[in-house]
């Protein structure tokens, strides 16, 4: 059965080849065949799967993109097919009639739901969770469940890499007995000492429950924090990243500047998170960095036309906390400003309309006097302007549309200077194309 389930893929494989499709077919076919073909595939010695809310995709790819340069060769699943006929794909593609799999480090997105499906079958030697935050509520339901979802198959001789600075990730080495391995950021210019966002997921101590005290906040519940009611604290981590310039896009490991791909908060974590699975798995730091260098670029669209600086975040629709970090990048720069907001579709994947998640957002920071005019565009403009109605940003401030062509004249005539576009994947693109264009 292993072998025809092998030779149904490859076949499958070579077909959407010839027709210029790739998809998922092939792993779901194999499966069909074989539903325990993954169990039946001989691994590389280095097996690492990445999940988490948001950042596994870019992590995941940094780091293949580093040992590739090391001369590793790498099976990976960077169509971005995270689930598991996605994975049986990209394995059925790597290996051998045999079932061996030809390569020196096997590398894995694997969506946060469906690791207990891929654990059972390839126990893999290291796990990095870049986050566990509210996203996609009517699938995803609630952090704790995803947690558990993670945990409940987790194989013992696992290593698992998080951030230190985020105290629901240590729900791992209290509830598990797996190896742990922290990074962090280190205080810097960005930090402050007050709550700023109010809608987060959790303040709380994981091991006795007591609201955590905070000596300084990164972003939303990241930073240094204690328990005042038990031993739980924010400890020195494994690598600490220190003099975070988000402007410059660099940070620093060990007196060694790197670039974080970007200038958000999340690039920062993304890359010590990649840092540091490289650096535990033996690479030399100097070539991490090196190569992380020439890898990691800024991916937001930025330029100016007629003297206005345009600048599009893409920003994962649903996911409250990714939201958050753009809305907050837009609150701490000064300038007179406009802000575009929307989306022509949720989510490719799930078929639902849900915008609760808007109410996780804190559109409040927006309301101030450097807000100019703010955009809501597309097929939820009406829920859009009700929540920054709620936030209570003045109504003649808020326009909607249903197109970004549409608010096309009224940014250019602005009298601002600098235009944020808070947008998802499928605005990107079009935002560039809409106010590139000169005006006929």
């Amino acid at each position: 059965m292993k072998t025809l389930s092998i030779i149904i893929g490859k076949l499958t494989l070579f077909a959407g080849k010839i027709l210029h499709r790739g998809s998922s077919l092939p792993g779901k076919l194999a499966l069909k065949v074989d539903k325990r073909i993954l169990s039946k595939l001989k691994y590389p010695q280095i097996k690492l799967m990445v999940t988490g809310s948001s950042g596994k995709g870019s992590t995941a790819k940094l780091i293949s993109d580093v040992l590739t340069d090391q001369g590793y060769r790498i099976c990976f699943n960077n169509a971005g097919s995270n689930l598991k006929y996605g994975v049986t794909t990209t394995c059925i593609k790597n290996c051998n009639l045999f079932g061996k799999i030809k390569k020196d480090v096997l590398i894995l997105e694997v969506d946060e739901r469906y690791t207990k499906e891929v654990f059972a079958e390839i126990n893999p030697n290291y796990l990095i969770v870049t986050n566990l935050t509210k996203d996609q509520p009517p699938r995803q339901y609630h952090v704790d469940v995803i947690l558990n979802e993670i945990e409940k198959k987790l194989p013992k001789d696992t290593t698992i890499i998080t951030t230190v600075d985020e105290p629901f990730l240590r729900h791992f080495e209290l509830d598990v007995p797996n190896k742990n391995i922290h990074f962090g950021i280190a205080k810097n210019k960005y930090s402050y000492h007050e709550e700023l966002f109010e809608n987060l997921n959790t303040y709380y101590c994981p091991k006795c429950g007591a609201k955590l005290k905070y000596d300084y906040y990164q972003f939303e519940t990241l930073g240094k924090y204690k328990c005042p009611n038990c031993d739980f604290k924010w400890e020195e981590p494994f690598i600490l990243g220190t003099k975070l310039d988000l402007e410059e896009g660099t940070i620093e490991v060990n007196n060694k500047k790197i670039s974080i791909g970007g200038d958000m908060l999340f690039n920062a974590y993304n890359t010590l998170a990649s840092f540091t699975f490289l650096k535990e798995i033996g690479i030399e730091e100097d070539k991490i960095i090196e190569s992380i260098n020439n890898h990691n670029h800024n991916k937001n669209i930025e330029f100016v036309k007629n003297n206005k600086r345009y600048k599009a975040l893409n920003c994962k629709a649903e996911n409250a906390t990714t939201y958050n970090q753009c809305v907050y990048k837009v609150y701490l720069d000064k300038e007179l400003k406009d802000v575009v907001i929307g989306w022509k579709e949720i989510s490719r994947r799930y078929n639902h309309f849900d915008v609760s998640w808007l109410y996780d957002i804190e559109f409040e920071l927006l309301n101030n006097d450097s807000l100019n005019k703010i955009y809501a565009v597309g097929i939820d403009k009406e829920n859009i302007k009700k929540r920054l109605l709620l936030a209570r940003i003045p109504e003649d401030k808020i326009i909607t549309a249903d197109s970004l062509s549409e608010i096309k004249k009224s940014v250019e005539e602005s009298k601002s200077k600098i235009i944020y576009g808070i947008l998802n994947f499928d605005y990107m693109e079009p935002f560039e194309s809409t106010f590139k264009e000169d005006t006929l």
